[in-house]
């Protein structure tokens, strides 16, 4: 099921995912006969020290250019080092339906360890779960391994598959605060409308929900179904036309996919004493519409 590289597959009855150790990265998932429901653009390639386009890509331990204590903080690389690190592969959790990746703080470089100044003893053992069949579950646990307290932001920043942003409506966010990251200041607000559209303009928004979500997709004609766990966050984005800048696409991919993220990040960053653990999770299934 490997092959020797970098890349995994995992295939059943129910459905395949294609993963990279490279990241712990999913870059394919697909229920069987189905379309492509994570999506990877057409120039993916794995290359040390950069980052894989698409697909689900971990954010941690920040998210962006990071956030702690009340701060705005600018941290490099943006979204963490985990996506650009290869994960340990679990040899024994690897058949066709389930694998395990681990990412510990000792394999890290003293330049990594902390990343937060007032925090000096992190330390941690991250494991990453995936399981697939005709639904895809993917967990991220996180456990302070250090004799001190511990912070992180984390996000499963899940690249969807649609047909064009144009015809794809998120629903179940209608009430929802969320912050707004296409206008200075983050300032808050309400999601008034019953449904998230997407198009020219970018949508870039940090939602204060753990709701039960549905991708709807006139153009492909199914709905992605979306929970979390752990997460009392939804992030939101496409960059829309701005995506034709994007340097791991070509021109007009961004209108093939909108991401959808468990996230704790911003002024929900998880802290953790030493010894507890903190899991995140998020479900894709796919429905008619």
């Amino acid at each position: 099921m490997g092959n020797g590289v970098d890349l995994r597959m995992l295939a059943n009855n129910g459905g395949s995912v294609v993963i990279s150790d490279y990241g712990a990265h999913l870059l394919r998932w697909a229920p069987a006969g189905q379309a492509d429901v994570v999506w990877t653009p057409s120039t993916w390639h794995i290359e040390a020290g950069k980052s894989l386009g698409g697909g689900v890509p971990i954010c941690f331990p920040w998210f962006g250019p990071g956030f702690a204590h009340g701060k705005q903080l600018a941290l490099n690389p943006s979204h963490g080092f985990a996506r650009l690190r290869r994960w340990a592969l679990d040899e024994g959790s690897f058949d066709d339906s389930h694998i395990r990746y681990v990412l510990d703080s000792q394999q890290l470089n003293d330049n990594e360890v902390p990343w937060f100044d007032d925090e000096p003893g992190a330390q941690f053992h991250a494991v990453y779960d995936v399981q697939t069949g005709n639904v895809l579950t993917m967990s991220l646990t996180v456990t302070n391994t250090g004799t001190a307290p511990m912070s992180y932001e984390a996000a499963l920043h899940s690249y969807l598959h649609v047909g064009d942003v144009s015809g794809a409506q998120l629903v179940g966010l209608q009430g929802a605060t969320y912050l707004d990251a296409t206008e200075e200041g983050f300032p808050p607000k309400t999601q008034d409308a019953q449904v998230v559209t997407f198009g020219e303009q970018p949508v870039n928004r940090v939602y204060y929900s753990d709701a039960r979500l549905e991708l709807r997709d006139d153009m492909l004609g199914r709905a992605i179904h979306i929970s979390r766990t752990g997460s009392p966050q939804t992030v939101v984005w496409n960059p829309g036309a701005d995506g034709d800048n994007m340097s791991y696409t070509k021109p007009g991919e961004w209108r093939g996919f909108v991401a959808v993220e468990a996230a704790v990040c911003r002024d929900r960053i998880v802290t953790l004493g030493p010894g507890e653990s903190h899991v995140i999770s998020q479900t894709l299934s796919v429905g008619s519409l």
